[in-house]
């Protein structure tokens, strides 16, 4: 059992750099420091961070310090400090001796101090300047990159998050950012290793670690669920072999259980038996395929992976508890994301976001730190660092399942090869041999790309290999050059300036009135550096091919029309883009979204709010990323295309609806047919075939007026309930907004227990992009299209433990005004003007 350490509350002080060379010599002011935690998180909790004008953290030494004490222990215990994280130049002394030097935030250490440890103990950390260290004379790149001020970070094992002038919020990485402990105990487990591959039909895990004790080791078992196999004991080794026959399988969620084993490690000594708790197991298989493109093979079958980039649960701490990202990994399985990505620029998440990746089925692809930069990895001591970090780091990855993909890094090789440098200095002999032979032995069964965007005859061009795909988005393409663009597989893709909630933008303006010009709002919308426009103007370029209107005209007039046209703007945009990626025209195996949640409140990149609150975009994209789904293709003279895919692996037998309206509630034709979808499968299906006549149902010929102007379809299951659907609006404009009052409008509010309800919503007319609003809860729907006559159920759940009274508040783009629902008058909704 590990003996119980008391840690006294930490706290902080800054001095200029090298003021303070030990810890005696420390004189300042000392502020409560939360460890897990940085200096931002520190400051931001003392009150003293402000975006405008944030503090110079990189510039000063920081010293951080606590006591702890320990209990008594017996001769038999190995005590050990264990330091996760700490970012990023840092010296550790232990009650006045200097026990580590660390200069790499990604390594974790753990020191021996049996000998120096008292009843009461001092721990003092120096963080050393980043900015004195990076003035220091070192070997200049063959070439530069605009993504950071300084080219000499190429040198720095740090998070190149707050680093970033183009996007990332002024918030570096100081401090110690993982956990700090004291190991304590007569017999400790360490240095594990644990790997789990299928091989054929049979699950084999394969175990290493390593042991300290004064005892004698009788005897050690390695059990995983029902199985168990002994160890063997080398001196202070163990290691062995399970082999598990017809395991259940782990799956990412759309396409299967992801079913775990947990598993644990007995080990017998002269003083009885000690266990050791293990990450859970899963057994699962990955292949690519490189034909034509980049495709990811899980247990033999094709899985369109499809995604966001994951950026951090908390700039300020680098972190999250596990409720808050129980919170934002579940929005996004329930959004139908089955991979995630780590990216170069970001972090390497915790032991937490692992497990919880494992338990909900969703993949993982992770780039190791390295970005945008030439870095000295002939350099002998960077050489030995790094490797040192990916060892580590991928003896921490291998025992989780849901790590598929590893990547060497982030648009080094776009970045040399944009710059006109020769293809020889595109990849060095790291990325493309050393970093995949760690990956093959240390994690066996996964996938290795050297670099993203990597494989065609430019590391960009989109037709093969891995590409970052900003076709639609920064380089302001039309829908209709996807499939000349031919995507395989985007890992990155899609950035677009995503418009908040209006409680988001209040925070962000401060109480001011939104305006899109104003400073406040302009520094955090993201950009390349040294581009003369934003991601602001690449949504008002789509704003406009969707809606018919100039951005510039109404965002200076109408500001509040702007933002609602402007918040479903980029997710339509998505949307469309993976309608086409996912139909049977495409080749395309998977695209993720640039970024998934924002790093502060803003317009960002991310799909959902810095607060973890989805933005209309991720609804958007929840409704083109379910396992069963219905898209829409337009295919010019062709008519429109209905494209049914069905990733599970049972039939799906129904019907299939087609319906063309003309606003607000005419069917100008109707018809459905029977279709059968098999398991793993995608059927396609003509809108004229289903028809039986000519509509001109995308207005493609335009023979006079349109007939309808709105394409309805829907798949139906046997029993007649909706399994997805989708719309088709043939003609770009500013929707006109038509009086809805609570007699035309249909709207119920009815509780459903443990704080949740219900909303039933049926109309007279179609409404467009409908919002629903309600303080305090979350909609499992949002930003949807309704038909005419069609009743639509939505659920809503608090977002905290403790939920208030229950108002929505109904309102969509072709509509004036406002609908107010709450569950006790139902019946007698009552209607607002805005």
């Amino acid at each position: 059992m590990m003996n119980p350490v008391h840690f006294a509350p930490w706290t902080c002080c800054a001095q200029a750099p090298g003021a303070s060379a030990e810890p005696a010599a420390v004189q300042g002011d000392w502020m409560a420091a939360e460890v897990p935690g940085t200096v931002a998180s520190a400051l931001r909790a003392r009150g003293q961070w402000n975006h405008q004008n944030p503090p110079e953290v990189d510039a000063q030494d920081w010293w951080y310090r606590t006591t702890f004490t320990v209990a008594a222990r017996t001769a038999e215990e190995s005590c050990a400090l264990c330091f996760d994280g700490l970012a990023s130049l840092a010296d550790v002394w232990l009650n006045g001796e200097l026990i580590l030097s660390s200069d790499n935030m990604f390594r974790s250490h753990r020191v021996e101090v049996e000998r120096l440890l008292r009843d009461e103990n001092e721990l003092m950390i120096r963080f050393r300047s980043l900015t004195a260290d990076l003035k220091k004379r070192r070997s200049r790149p063959r070439w530069k990159t605009n993504l950071v001020n300084n080219q000499q970070l190429r040198w720095q094992r740090t998070s190149l998050l707050g680093r970033i002038p183009g996007w990332s919020p002024p918030v570096p990485a100081v401090g110690p950012w993982r956990a700090v402990r004291l190991e304590c105990a007569p017999v400790l487990l360490t240095d594990i290793q644990k790997t789990a591959l299928l091989v054929g039909d049979e699950g084999v895990v394969n175990f290493r670690a390593r042991v300290e004790t004064s005892m004698k080791i009788v005897s050690a078992r390695l059990n995983i669920g029902e199985h168990s196999a002994e160890l063997l004991c080398e001196d202070d080794a163990l290691r062995g072999e399970l082999r598990i026959q017809h395991p259940e399988l782990w799956w990412p969620h759309t396409h299967g259980v992801p079913a775990l084993y947990s598993g644990k490690v007995i080990i017998e000594t002269s003083a009885g038996p000690h266990e050791f708790p293990l990450e859970q197991t899963g057994f699962r298989s990955i292949e690519v395929c490189n034909d034509p493109g980049f495709a990811i093979h899980v247990n033999g079958a094709r899985v369109y992976c499809r995604g966001a980039c994951w950026t951090t649960n908390d700039i300020f701490t680098l972190g999250g508890t596990e409720e808050s990202l129980r919170h934002d990994l579940t929005l996004a399985r329930d959004a139908g994301m089955n991979m995630l990505r780590i990216g170069g620029t970001m972090t390497y998440e915790s032991d937490a976001f692992y497990r919880l990746c494992d338990e909900l089925g969703i993949l993982v692809w992770q780039d190791f730190m390295f970005a945008n930069m030439d870095y000295p990895v002939d350099d002998a001591a960077f050489a030995e660092n790094i490797t040192i970090e990916a060892t580590q780091q991928l003896s921490r990855f291998a025992q989780h399942p849901c790590v598929a993909v590893y990547c060497g890094n982030s648009e080094i090789e776009q970045q040399a090869a944009m710059l006109g440098m020769a293809r020889e200095l595109w990849r060095n002999r790291w990325f493309g041999e050393q970093l995949p032979a760690l990956c093959s032995q240390h994690h066996p069964g996964t996938a290795y790309v050297p670099s993203s965007p990597s494989g065609g005859v430019l590391p960009f061009h989109t037709r093969t290999g891995v590409t970052h795909y900003y076709g639609i988005g920064a380089y302001l393409r039309s829908l209709r050059e996807l499939r000349q663009a031919d995507v395989k597989f985007a890992s990155e893709c899609l950035g677009f300036a995503n418009i908040p909630e209006p409680e988001a933008i209040d925070e962000i303006m401060g109480g001011l009135m939104p305006v899109m010009h104003h400073p406040r709002w302009k520094q955090r919308v993201p950009r390349d550096t040294g581009a003369g426009w934003d991601f602001e103007d690449v949504r008002d370029h789509y704003l406009r091919e969707l809606f018919n209107v100039d951005p510039v005209t109404l965002r200076s007039f109408d500001m509040p029309r702007y933002l609602e046209l402007s918040r479903v703007a980029s997710g339509e945009m998505m949307a469309r883009t993976f309608a086409e990626w996912r139909s049977g025209h495409s080749r395309n195996a998977g695209a993720l979204v640039w970024f998934y949640k924002d790093l502060w409140p803003a317009a960002g990149w991310g799909i959902v709010d810095s607060t973890g609150a989805p933005k209309a975009a991720y609804y958007q994209l929840k409704r083109a990323w379910q396992t069963r789904q219905l898209s829409i293709t337009d295919e010019g003279l062709d008519g429109l295309h209905l494209h049914l895919s069905n990733e599970t692996a049972e039939l799906v037998e129904g019907f299939v609806e087609v319906q063309l309206l003309r606003e607000p509630n005419v069917i100008v034709a109707r018809h459905e047919i029977e279709v059968a979808v098999a398991g793993r499968s995608l059927e396609m299906r003509s809108v004229d075939e289903i028809l039986g006549s000519f509509f001109d149902v995308n207005y493609a010929y335009r023979f006079g007026p349109q007939s309808h102007h709105v394409v309805i379809a829907t798949w139906f299951s046997a029993e007649r309930e909706v399994i997805s659907e989708a719309f088709h609006l043939t003609r770009a404009r500013d929707p006109v907004a038509q009086p809805l009052t609570a007699e035309t409008l249909g709207a119920k509010a009815e509780p459903l227990g443990e704080g949740r309800y219900q909303l039933r919503l049926k109309s007279d007319r179609f409404l467009q992009s409908v919002r629903l609003s309600a303080k305090g809860f979350l909609s499992d729907d949002n930003y949807f299209h309704l038909a005419p006559g069609r009743t639509k159920a939505v659920s809503f759940a608090p977002t905290s433990g403790k939920s208030g009274a229950f108002e929505v508040y109904v309102e969509a783009l072709n509509v004036a005004g406002e609908i107010s629902v709450e569950p006790s008058r139902a019946s007698h909704a009552t209607h607002h003007d805005t």
